[in-house]
C-alpha cells in the first residue's frame, strides 16, 4: 500500500491563446501559444511540486529542450504560489518552484518557438512547447 503520493502541479500565469496536451512514451506533451512584446522579459510559466495534502515537496527540475531561435529562455528558482484549479485545496500555498521566462532578441518581431522539460522526481515528466508571437 502506498502512503500519500506526490502530485506534480504546473501552471501558467499568462493568458494562453491555445493549449493542447497529449502523452507519448510516458512524457506528457503540452503545446501552448502566447504573445510577447519584443525584447521584454515574459513569464511563460512556473512549475512546483506539492504533496497531495499540500505540503511542499522537492523543487522540480526544469531544463531547455529546444531553445528559441530568436531569443532566450531563463529558468529561475523562485518561491511561487500554487494556483492550479485542478488542486484548488492547495491554492495560495507558497512553495519552492521554477519560473520560465522568455525574452526575444531586441527588435525581433515575428514567430518563435521553444520547448522546456519539467520533471518532478516521481515519474512525472512534461515537455511544454510554446509558439510565441513576438510583437512591437
Amino acid at each position: 500500500m502506498m502512503r500519500t503520493s506526490a502530485a506534480a502541479i504546473s501552471a501558467l500565469l499568462l493568458p494562453i491563446l491555445a493549449s493542447c496536451t497529449t502523452t507519448s512514451g510516458g512524457i506528457v506533451t503540452e503545446n501552448k501559444s502566447l504573445t510577447a512584446v519584443s525584447a521584454e522579459r515574459t513569464r511563460l510559466g512556473q512549475a512546483w511540486h506539492l504533496k497531495t495534502d499540500c505540503p511542499p515537496s522537492s523543487r522540480p527540475n526544469v531544463r531547455t529542450v529546444s531553445p528559441p531561435a530568436h531569443g532566450k529562455l531563463e529558468i529561475v528558482p523562485e518561491d511561487v504560489l500554487a494556483n492550479s484549479k485542478k488542486f484548488s485545496k492547495c491554492a495560495g500555498v507558497k512553495t519552492a518552484g521554477m519560473v520560465v521566462y522568455y525574452t526575444s532578441a531586441a527588435g525581433y518581431v515575428g514567430p518563435d518557438k521553444t520547448t522546456f522539460r519539467e520533471s518532478y522526481g516521481d515519474g512525472v515528466v512534461r515537455d511544454v512547447t510554446f509558439d510565441v508571437n513576438v510583437v512591437k
